[in-house]
């Protein structure tokens, strides 16, 4: 027999609108603890307030998708590989944040430009930190955006870390979409492109993405030699031309540099030019603190 709903240490019944399988299972998953390695279906049947053989199917159906394994003695269940993954993924994007955003911080009370952290997620720059620049005419930009990186410098940026197989197969097409006239709408050019990207180490977007709005980025590697982010700064093309983008992209090198020394990056990444020396110093120049947009949680 069922026991009633509302039962001490039972699973509360879910709300409208949300999906009380998920939930059921989400409640399992919130079982375990360092002090609780393992559990039973009939922990799980009495805490999620359901019968044994509800509770055997939600055990099941999270080891048959990867997130429970049977624990040796029937009828009890440990965590599986999946959720250690995302665990480090979880623990990864952190140590990220940590490491990359007090020196954007930095470039951006240099420059006064509006500075990004950026990951690649299939064939999108997405922005995982945001720090406004402080001039008064400047690029606005929200955590979350995502740009095609095709024609992102950030983008840009972390494509050229790939080998040609791997660009040609996230672009499986030779058209590519464009933003405006500037943008590289064919996958041989941008393959060329960034082979340049790779030997100058640093990536540009002269108007590609946005009519008026040029940027710079370069990547920022893991201790694997890995570009798992870019930094960039970005802002209109009245301060972002010929005559500054080599500076700019100097100072953005160093900044990521420096971020990817504190991730435990080797010195030498094959493929890209040597770290930068000496990196600016921290405080060098700073106008005033920069304006800091960040993920939640």
């Amino acid at each position: 027999m069922a026991e009633p709903a509302g039962a001490p240490g039972r699973a509360h019944p879910p709300r409208d609108g949300l999906v009380g399988s998920l939930l059921h299972g989400l409640t399992i998953l919130d079982m375990f603890d360092r002090d609780r390695p393992v559990i039973s279906l009939a922990d799980i049947a009495q805490r999620v307030g359901v019968h044994r053989s509800s509770a055997s199917r939600l055990a099941a159906t999270l080891a048959f998708a990867g997130y429970l394994e049977p624990a040796g003695e029937q009828g009890k269940y440990r965590l599986a590989g999946k959720v250690a993954a995302l665990g480090e993924l979880a623990a990864a994007d952190t140590e990220l944040r940590r490491a990359a955003l007090p020196c954007l911080q930095d470039l951006v009370g240099r420059l006064g430009e509006t500075g990004h952290l950026a990951v690649l997620e299939g064939t999108e720059a997405v922005t995982i930190e945001v720090v406004d620049g402080w001039h008064s005419v400047r690029m606005h930009s929200w955590v979350g955006k995502r740009s095609p990186a095709h024609c992102s410098s950030m983008g840009k940026a972390l494509l050229a870390d790939l080998d040609p197989g791997q660009v040609a197969a996230l672009y499986p097409g030779q058209r590519l979409a464009g933003r405006t006239p500037a943008t590289i709408t064919r996958r041989r050019d941008l393959q060329r492109h960034l082979a340049v990207v790779r030997a100058q180490g640093y990536a540009e977007d002269r108007e590609e993405l946005e009519a008026g709005l040029c940027c710079v980025a370069a990547p920022v590697f893991d201790r694997l030699g890995k570009a798992v982010a870019s930094i960039s700064v970005s802002g209109p093309v009245s301060r972002i031309h010929d005559a500054t983008v080599p500076g700019l992209a100097q100072e953005v090198r160093h900044t990521a540099w420096r971020a990817s020394l504190r991730l435990g990056a080797p010195r030498h990444i094959p493929g890209w030019p040597e770290f930068p020396d000496p990196p600016p110093p921290a405080d060098a120049g700073r106008r005033r603190g920069p304006q800091l947009r960040r993920l939640p949680g």
